[in-house]
């Protein structure tokens, strides 16, 4: 299934930057908006004195005890971020090739993309594995456990809903569970803070929002639907998203037909599956969407992979910039 990795600048003139400011007014004169990782700071608090050996269940149903986080290899940037957010960056020894926060970019990639290398992870010593269920493979899972690592992996997050589990879990693994609650308090504030920016908005105000993953390098082209993960945020935001209204899987083959039936009026993508089609031109050229009033007004809305799926603790931040750049865009 795709999953938000590493992001890449857009390749396309005259695009406005959502930065920091929540409050700048993200108009453009050709309706093209991109939210980028680096004007959205991630949250980092005091780390503290991690309660061990702390015994957690995998999401893959195996109980693990973790009895030393000094040096931990983390395999998903979403994981990354809460390792971060807790304080415990200096522990981080190794990263996988999706995590790309530039707080860890000087550190060992141990994966190419989901595949894992026990090996490389191996001779960094880990005390601490953290992955996701779609860390692999299980041979790489086997290796590691073999050699008496502890690994965990936390369930994939597609919804506002699934958050905490994963946030109490990264945290219990750490030996840290009150600080895990702490953070998702201030998460869950940040998040209720921007759902309320749009609470109100009238069905007329509401923009339809087609998601569509792209890797024009891969021919993948694919428009996203209940499921995805861009629907929650999506909804969140203030937008409908139209995958989910026509009753499409997670991630759909996308054709001219399904971009008729779905009739967007903004077009949602990753910065680096954008730049993989030649920018918003080669967006537009896309089977169908050129057809669409989407792209007659260029409304298109950019958020760098790391971003808009990653469920972690920017997710408020994220839908505040995704509803600011909606509104604008369908206006």
């Amino acid at each position: 299934m795709p999953h938000a990795i590493r992001h890449a600048a857009v390749a396309c003139v005259g695009i406005l930057v959502l930065g920091a400011c929540a409050d700048s007014d993200p108009i453009s004169a050709t309706g093209e908006y991109t939210v980028l990782a680096v004007d959205v700071p991630l949250p980092v608090r005091d780390r503290m004195t991690a309660v061990l050996p702390a015994s957690v269940s995998s999401a893959d149903g195996v109980g693990v005890t973790v009895s030393d986080v000094s040096r931990i290899v983390v395999l998903n940037e979403a994981l990354a971020e809460l390792v971060v957010s807790l304080g415990f960056t200096d522990a981080i020894v190794g990263r996988d090739a999706t995590t790309t926060l530039a707080s860890l970019s000087a550190l060992p990639e141990v994966s190419s993309g989901h595949d894992v290398s026990a090996e490389a992870v191996l001779s960094l010593a880990p005390t601490l594995v953290l992955g996701d269920t779609r860390t692999g493979p299980p041979e790489a899972l086997a290796q590691l456990r073999g050699a008496r690592v502890a690994t965990v992996l936390a369930p994939e997050v597609w919804t506002l809903e699934d958050v905490p589990f994963r946030v109490r879990l990264v945290a219990a693994a750490l030996g840290v569970p009150a600080a895990g609650e702490a953070l998702l308090g201030d998460m869950q504030r940040d998040i209720d803070d921007a759902l309320d920016t749009v609470v109100g908005r009238g069905a007329d105000a509401r923009p339809r929002v087609a998601f569509l993953y792209v890797r024009g390098t891969a021919s993948v082209y694919l428009l996203g639907g209940d499921g995805s993960g861009a629907d929650a945020m999506t909804e969140a935001a203030g937008g409908i998203d139209v995958g989910s209204e026509g009753g499409l899987a997670a991630f759909t083959p996308l054709t001219s037909e399904a971009v008729a039936a779905a009739a967007p009026d903004v077009l949602l993508v990753t910065t680096r599956g954008l730049e993989s089609v030649g920018g918003v031109d080669g967006l537009l050229g896309l089977p169908g969407v050129a057809e669409t009033r989407a792209a007659s007004r260029r409304a298109v809305v950019a958020v760098d992979d790391d971003l808009l799926l990653s469920f972690g603790p920017r997710t408020g931040a994220v839908i505040r910039r995704l509803a600011a750049a909606f509104a604008a865009a369908y206006r």
